[in-house]
């Protein structure tokens, strides 16, 4: 293997409609479908949506409002980006290779878009379109192996389902399995999930926690971007390294997890924080409680983080959580276009060489074990 410069743990596909050729015939009928509209009054440049099951997603206007830039015959994608789109569907891996090349990326950890919004009420729909969506992803990605890994989705709020799945991903080649930061109005720590850390422990997957839309409550109080994308989307994601920390990791005590794509400088409030309720719960007797304070339990060394490159905070975090432990993604081809993300974390002076480097390149191999 060559020296390597940047191993991007964390970046996207926007979804196409072959994705959806892998689905169970019975679940065929329900397959999703891009529209696009010319017109799209109060939609702006998300001018395309998929309809599932009569529901269009993203939704960026009313209750339950999303922002997606999927499908991408939208304007936002299609227009006011610098990849093609073939590039941000997978559909032309030859135009991503370049596109990685240009930003400098080795190695890139693919994770969905549509999946970060909530797609449908039912859970058997929901793991048919996650179960076609990382057949075609190991499809896919199989096409530039040794540069295109892949995250697995996965159905959580089918359990049994998610369980199954783990085993089959592990078997098309994913090297993690991505959930988001609950499974629907239910925290990650809920023992209905038990068999499917089971299963991440038989396949050696890591747990990858990843911001999305995933607790219908705070999707409902939000009704535009804004906020949305400031609270609906990013919260849960606290609420995830809650659960795992009360809870998963006392009965599944070998589990890798790492958290996606909520930058790094929540730890610094949110760890403490939950130590001083752990102390004042203890002192009051209340159970139950994790088997230590949560700070604890970054010292054990299976819990990894995504950080920004211009995280102002960082060195605070990485005297936390553990400089070994960190990585750095592009989120290519969202809007947000971190394009600079590796000379970024380069150029900055408050960092070590050595730091640089293993946030950039070493801790994403050990985490996805890439060798």
């Amino acid at each position: 293997m060559k020296d390597l410069t940047f191993v991007d743990a964390d970046a996207h596909v926007e979804e196409c409609e072959e994705i959806w050729n892998f689905m169970d015939p019975e679940y065929q009928p329900r397959r999703p479908v891009a529209v696009t509209l010319d017109q799209a009054p109060g939609r702006g440049n998300l001018n395309a949506f998929w309809l599932i099951d009569g529901k269009a997603l993203p939704q960026p206007v009313g209750s339950g409002a999303s922002f997606l830039g999927t499908p991408t015959s939208c304007t936002l994608s299609s227009r006011q980006k610098s990849f093609s789109r073939g590039s941000q569907e997978l559909s032309d891996i030859a135009a991503r290779l370049g596109d990685m090349d240009k930003m400098g990326i080795d190695i890139q950890v693919i994770f969905p878009t549509l999946f970060n919004g909530h797609l449908t009420d039912d859970p058997h729909l929901e793991a048919a379109l996650a179960k076609s969506y990382n057949s075609w992803m190991a499809e896919a990605c199989g096409k530039a192996s040794d540069r295109l890994k892949w995250n697995a989705v996965m159905p959580l709020r089918a359990p049994e389902e998610a369980a199954k799945e783990a085993r089959r991903a592990k078997g098309l080649g994913a090297v993690g399995v991505m959930v988001y930061g609950t499974a629907g109005e239910k925290l990650l720590n809920h023992p209905s999930l038990d068999p499917f850390y089971a299963a991440l422990l038989e396949t050696r997957l890591p747990l990858c926690v990843h911001v999305g839309w995933s607790f219908p409550p705070l999707n409902q109080a939000c009704d535009n971007p804004y906020a949305a994308l400031t609270v609906s989307f990013a919260l849960p994601y606290l609420m995830g390294f809650f659960a795992v920390v009360d809870g998963v990791l006392d009965r599944f005590p070998g589990l890798r997890a790492g958290f996606f794509e909520g930058g790094s400088e929540w730890v610094p409030f949110w760890v403490d924080r939950m130590d001083q309720y752990y102390e004042i719960v203890t002192k009051l007797g209340w159970g139950p409680l994790p088997k230590q304070a949560p700070s604890r339990y970054l010292q054990d060394g299976n819990l990894y983080l995504t950080c920004e490159a211009e995280d102002r905070l960082l060195p605070q975090t990485l005297a936390l959580w553990g400089e070994d432990r960190v990585m750095l993604s592009s989120d290519m081809p969202h809007a947000e276009q971190r394009d600079n993300a590796k000379d970024e974390l380069q150029r900055r002076g408050d960092l070590a060489e050595s730091t640089k480097r293993k946030i950039l390149v070493d801790n994403a191999l050990r985490f996805y074990d890439l060798g």
